[in-house]
């Protein structure tokens, strides 16, 4: 045999070798991921869910317009927001994983079963992932203030803060782009501030939109056996314009309105009419193996719009959370330095194994949201409210969590309440100052 011919056989059986070990790598294989996950080579397939069911006991002093007997202004005796309700809060399902290292994807839907059923994305976004950067487009929320940023599964308490859910952050359409190193990260992205499901057209005008930056240092950060030791700085911020689509009716202005502590009961203490503002957030996070503790505190800036009287003039909001956590079984919450957010936390000894009895938390909170200012009219007022919660993990993927809250809510201007004689026509919300006591137990799971 010649030595060329030599060669290219040689060449050809290294080939065949290389592709016949290549064949066998390739050969899909599963693993255990909260649901079952599919791996061939660099790819993966996972599908994705969760649920979360609430049995709320609500007992509020007062609610909202409909408290009004028909055609007169003389309230209803019975509070129509007290009593107990089950339901369930979320139920979300999708599929996540990865075409190559560095293209991923995640698709996942939320079927809201309150009311009339309906189902609508949630994440729903491509990814390229370098050794330290990423690129998304689609519906995320990839960069955002730190509490919005952690998914629902893993927050110590049932509901985000009223900051967090009256600045309007959350899931959008558009793109985003995150650098990050050991301990840091540093993100910006541009994004429609409407649904993907929204309903318009070309004919609708400038559509509403806002851009943010978000950075995040972990001056201390060491995981160890016995936990982590950790401190978190963070700063947020976004500018939001509303667009222009046929006088905004495509749009709907901006308002302010916090999220109540019980999904089955509401603050009424929603103020604003603004055709763009600025939001900025400032975030803290602490723990020192099982203790630990978080803070935002945040400013919105709201500019009015001549197309309502709701606010008149620029309006200046305020609010901030504090919150503290000791879990006695020993657990540190984990921390995700990439993009500065909280993950699941695994028990160190799950229910059943042991003696194990899982994962325990206790945790507590004080918040506060000031729509107090002038611009606001009579609508304006301040909330305040602390939580006491207790969570358990017996395994991972499984939750339960109590959470006592009570909410007060005080209006600056109770000229147009109906109890202190001044006359409101049927049907009109009247200012009266609130309070609310809810205890809600949460069951979730996820994979």
């Amino acid at each position: 045999m010649k030595k060329s011919q030599a060669l290219i056989t040689a060449a050809l059986s290294a080939l065949g070798m290389a592709a016949g070990a290549g064949a066998a790598h390739a050969d899909p294989t599963t693993v255990w991921n909260g649901a079952t996950e599919t791996r061939e080579e660099d790819r993966r397939f996972h599908v994705n869910g969760r649920f979360q069911y609430d049995v709320a006991s609500t007992d509020a002093d007062f609610c909202s317009a409909t408290g009004f007997n028909s055609g007169t202004t003389t309230l209803t005796a019975t509070p129509c927001e007290s009593g107990i309700r089950s339901y369930a809060r979320r139920a979300f399902l999708g599929v996540d994983g990865r075409l190559t290292t560095n293209w991923r994807y995640n698709v996942k839907f939320d079927f809201n079963m309150s009311g009339s059923p309906s189902v609508r994305a949630d994440d729903l976004y491509l990814e390229y992932a370098g050794d330290d950067f990423s690129f998304i487009v689609g519906n995320n929320n990839a960069v955002s203030p730190m509490e919005d940023r952690d998914s629902s599964l893993n927050i110590p308490f049932n509901e985000r803060s009223f900051l967090i859910s009256a600045s309007g952050v959350g899931k959008r359409p558009g793109v985003a782009f995150i650098t990050n190193g050991g301990n840091w990260s540093l993100g910006a992205n541009l994004s429609s501030n409407e649904t993907v499901d929204t309903g318009d057209s070309a004919a609708s005008g400038r559509e509403s939109w806002f851009a943010g930056v978000r950075a995040t240092w972990a001056p201390i950060f060491e995981q160890t056996p016995d936990g982590a030791t950790l401190l978190h700085l963070g700063f947020y911020g976004r500018y939001r314009d509303n667009g222009s689509g046929n006088a905004n009716t495509i749009n709907g202005l901006f308002t302010y309105s916090p999220n109540a502590l019980s999904n089955k009961s509401n603050n009424n203490a929603s103020v604003g009419g603004a055709d763009h503002d600025t939001f900025w957030d400032v975030e803290a996070a602490f723990q020192w193996n099982a203790f630990g503790a978080d803070a935002e505190y945040g400013q919105i800036d709201a500019h009015d719009s001549p197309l309502t009287s709701a606010q008149v003039g620029n309006g200046n909001i305020t609010g901030y959370y504090f919150d503290v956590f000791w879990s006695p079984t020993g657990e540190s919450r984990r921390y995700n330095a990439a993009d500065g957010s909280f993950g699941a936390i695994t028990p160190r000894r799950t229910l059943g194994s042991d003696g194990g009895i899982g994962h325990v938390m206790l945790s507590a909170r004080y918040e506060n949201l000031d729509l107090s200012d002038a611009s606001f009219g009579i609508n304006r007022n301040e909330t305040t409210a602390y939580t006491l919660g207790a969570t358990w993990v017996p395994i991972s993927h499984v939750k339960f969590q109590l959470n006592y809250s009570h909410t007060d809510v005080n209006y600056t201007d109770n000229t147009s309440d109906a109890l202190t004689g001044a006359s409101n026509p049927a049907g009109v919300q009247v200012n009266r100052d609130n309070k609310i006591n809810a205890v809600v137990l949460r069951t979730q799971f996820d994979w």
